[in-house]
This record gives structure tokens, sequence and C-alpha cells, in this order.
């Protein structure tokens, strides 16, 4: 018999999942695997849990949270040489990740999915220390996500994002950084914020790439310089349509390698896929085909 380990996050997705624990577990039984669960919260150790996933005939490793908690996992499967493939339950207030590789909302759906036993091979980003499976960024609105009010989220999901971000805008002043690329280098650019995606969605928003590939060795970096306020609602109606990638006050990039320097002004260490990330200087690169998943 087959076995998975599924992995759930209590707090994600204003604590739905639990309720469909029991439909979720009896589905794969009805398919002769055995599952067994574990209950993430933020200091549990799943590296006890995942240290042994390919010795013990582990077939896939579920994740049913949000784009936190499956970075959490694939930091410590790729971290650990685990080569047991990964499987994702949208289950998160965001799950920009699961969207772009296209899982259904719809719970028991994504089950079917992972019984269909699809397992490819999938680029996964690494800034500095940390993987990431979606994307790595910072600056303004970047760190909504670590700053909401965990009530609030709970209460109205993906709106509390929004509201944090509308309260950052009055208090954000663009900072000056140093980009690297292989082919070029820009000394010194006054910018807002900066994206580097392994996915193609942040915040529910999918419109910041063009043709972002999970399979295709590169990162898409977008970067926004500094503008006016008064151009700003202009600016983010662009990107919100995906009619930003001409604009002046955009740099978009296609790169296997980019190291970020901040070199002045204020900003908040980088994110990675909603979850605390490294320190500035960053290097970023791509693991082309670094993780097995289920799509």
């Amino acid at each position: 018999m087959k076995k998975i380990k599924l992995i759930y996050n209590s707090g994600a997705g204003q604590s739905k999942f639990k309720y469909f624990l029991d439909p979720i577990i009896e589905k794969f039984m009805q398919n002769d695997i055995e599952v067994s669960v574990f209950r993430a919260g933020k200091n549990t150790n799943l590296y006890e849990y995942l240290k042994d996933s390919d010795e013990d005939g582990t077939y896939g490793i579920v994740v049913a949270g949000g784009d936190g908690t499956i970075n959490r996992v694939v930091n410590v499967v790729m971290k650990n040489n685990i080569k047991t493939p990964i499987g994702v339950i949208p289950a998160g207030t965001s799950n920009d990740f699961a969207k772009h590789i296209k899982m259904p909302n719809n719970f028991s759906e994504c089950v079917e999915k992972i019984l269909a036993g699809n397992i490819q091979k999938v680029d996964v980003g690494l800034a500095n220390d940390k993987y990431f499976i979606n994307v790595c960024s910072a600056g303004l609105f970047t760190n909504a996500s670590q700053k909401v009010d965990v009530n609030l989220k709970n209460v109205i999901g993906k709106l509390s994002y929004f509201i944090t971000a509308v309260d950052q805008l009055f208090k954000f002043k663009p900072f000056d950084v140093r980009i690297e690329t292989k082919d070029r280098v820009y000394e010194k650019e006054k910018i807002n914020l900066f994206l580097i995606f392994n996915g193609s969605s942040a915040g529910g928003i999918d419109k910041f790439t063009i043709d972002s590939s999970i399979h295709d060795g590169l990162l898409d970096v977008l970067i926004i310089k500094k503008c006016k306020v008064a151009e700003m609602p202009n600016l983010l109606t662009k990107v919100l349509s995906g009619k930003h990638f001409e604009d002046k006050h955009i740099i978009y990039l296609k790169e296997d390698w980019i190291k970020i320097n901040k070199l002045r002004g204020k900003c908040d260490d980088p994110d990675v896929d909603g979850e605390e990330g490294p320190k500035f200087p960053l290097e970023v690169k791509c693991i082309k085909s670094g993780l097995s998943m289920f799509l």
C-alpha cells in the first residue's frame, strides 16, 4: 500500500481546512493509500516528520496550506535532499503558487490530481540560504502578509492584505539598490519594490510576468522604480491589467541569477513566499528541475 504524508496548517485560510480533513483522508484510503497526518504549527519540527520519507516508502508529501506552509516544506525537502514528490492543496489565504500550477480550489479535485500521479521536475528559487517556490521580494506592499493582523486575516481573508498595503503606501519611501545580472549592471536605481518570481502570482494578482514557467530554468524579475505619487494609480492600473512592461518605471528581466544590494534608504529584509527571508545583499538563483511535484 502506498503512503502519503499529509501536512496541514490549521491556521491557514481562515482555518477552514480542518473541516475537510476526514473526507480527504477517506478519498486517499479509497484508492489504497495510507495517510499519515501532521498538524503544522509555527514551531513544529517538520524535519523530524519528513527526514525518512525517501526510505520509508512515502509516495508523496501533500501540503495543505498557503504559500508560507509550502515554503517551509520546500526548505526542509531541499536542504535535506529529500526526493519524495510534493503535492499541493490550496488551503491558505492567497495560494499564489497553487494558482500558478493550476491546482483546483476544490479540495477533492486536488486529491484527484495527486492520485493521477503526474510527477514532474520543477524549478526552485534560492535566495542566499533560503529556498522559495513562488516569489522573493522586498519593498512597498511586499511584506503585507507578514505585517497583517492575524485576527483580521482570519475574518476577512485577502482583503486584510489590501488594507495593510494601503497603510504602507502613505509611509513608504523609495530606496537605492545596485542590481547585477550575468549580462548587465544597474549601478544605482531608486526603487519602490522588486519581485523575483519562480511562479507568476503574488497577492492574488497574476499579471506581473510574461510566460513565467517553472520548467525554463529562469526567474522573472519585476522592478518598479521610484515614481511620483500622482503617477502611482496609473502604474498600478497597468500592473493589474498586465500592461506595465513597457512603462518607463518598470525593469523586467528573465534571469537565472541576480544580485541585489541595498545601498541607501530604509527597507525591510526580503520576503520569500510570504515568510521572513534573508538579509541584504541578496543573491538569487534558479535551481533548475530541483524539486519533484504532482502537477
